[in-house]
């Protein structure tokens, strides 16, 4: 009864959110669009989105602030879902935040590495709110990156990724990025222990999915972007994934060349997303086995964290989805945006 009594809420307000999500007479509409302006016009007048953008004015958003309003709308749904728990389940809810404070300490050391503004950097962040754990007025007063990472140094960043600075003119941000991603997964990890059996079975394995997709991300992307060592690789790779082990990540980080990566990654749950050695065609994929993933989940309407998991995960593939649409809208104008995002109509 526990489950049921706690989660009950919570998948009536899930039903109720997934209900407002785009449908594929929107999708097509969108798809169809004559240009980005259109593109906006579409989502305000005829999708759930019109009560995100009707305090914009369409004429003066550009493609980037499109994107920081999107996801600062998601992180609002997000943040309401705490209201539904107590003890426990609450610090949960808290630590699944993580990934998106995570996002703007990405923005932050990034600004800060390039030498933006503080009002620059601040115009970008999308997670600042009550469930911060940053001190974001500090640590964007920070005259320089070696500053801004000193002003880490109570935070469960700072051990993580206060070596890494010394290199960051040689090997860029990339591994500072990387290692900040592995924080919020073994931080999920530890959380885990705290709740009861089958939240810990299904939490355990959407974030095995999710590390998963991560880890041939990084090293693909390592191999082909970075030319990045196989030890180094594999050093940096997410322990207890879903479907692939440690000795089949430990493969594809030694693979000698791309061919030999495909080799190894057909025979995987994950062969299909990497069929073709195309960035967004394998970024289109990604976001369709998930969307699969999580839309199978949701029909089972569990009384449990997956359901709540699922549909933020859904609704993140769907604002991706907007974005890719715009981004083909916006510098291209055609009508292949069809190939980047993870609906079929």
């Amino acid at each position: 009864m526990g489950n049921i009594v706690k989660f009950s809420a919570v998948n009536s307000k899930i039903k109720t959110l997934k209900g407002k999500m785009l449908k594929k007479n929107q999708y097509y509409q969108l798809l169809n669009s004559k240009g980005f302006k259109d593109v906006l016009t579409i989502l305000k007048e005829n999708t759930y989105y019109g009560e995100v953008l009707k305090q914009y004015d369409l004429d003066k958003i550009n493609r980037g602030e499109l994107e920081i309003i999107l996801y600062r709308h998601y992180v609002s749904i997000h943040n309401k879902f705490i209201s539904y728990f107590s003890g426990e389940y609450r610090k949960f809810i808290k630590n699944l935040f993580l990934k998106w404070e995570i996002e703007d300490l990405k923005i932050i050391i990034r600004g800060k590495y390039i030498g933006r503004s503080k009002e620059e950097i601040e115009r970008t962040l999308i997670a600042r709110s009550s469930l911060s754990t940053l001190d974001y007025s500090y640590l964007l007063d920070s005259k320089d990156l070696n500053v801004l990472i000193e002003r880490l140094k109570e935070t469960i960043y700072y051990k993580s990724i206060k070596n890494l600075i010394k290199d960051i003119d040689v090997n860029g941000l990339f591994r500072i990025e990387t290692e900040l991603d592995f924080i919020y997964f073994s931080n999920i990890r530890k959380e885990l222990k705290h709740l009861d059996k089958e939240n810990r079975e299904i939490i355990d394995e959407i974030i095995g999915l999710e590390g998963d997709l991560l880890n041939l991300s990084w090293i693909y992307r390592g191999k082909k972007f970075f030319n990045l060592s196989s030890e180094e690789l594999f050093n940096y790779t997410i322990y207890d994934g879903f479907k692939l082990s440690k000795e089949k990540i430990k493969l594809l980080c030694y693979a000698k060349n791309g061919e030999e990566f495909h080799d190894i990654i057909r025979n995987t749950k994950y062969g299909y997303i990497y069929e073709q050695d195309e960035t967004k065609t394998i970024e289109k994929r990604e976001r369709e086995y998930e969307k699969k993933y999580y839309g199978k989940y949701l029909k089972e309407n569990k009384q449990n964290f997956g359901m709540l998991m699922s549909y933020l995960n859904l609704y993140r593939i769907e604002m991706k989805d907007i974005v890719s649409i715009v981004e083909q809208k916006r510098y291209y104008g055609d009508n292949n945006a069809m190939n980047y995002v993870s609906v079929s109509l």
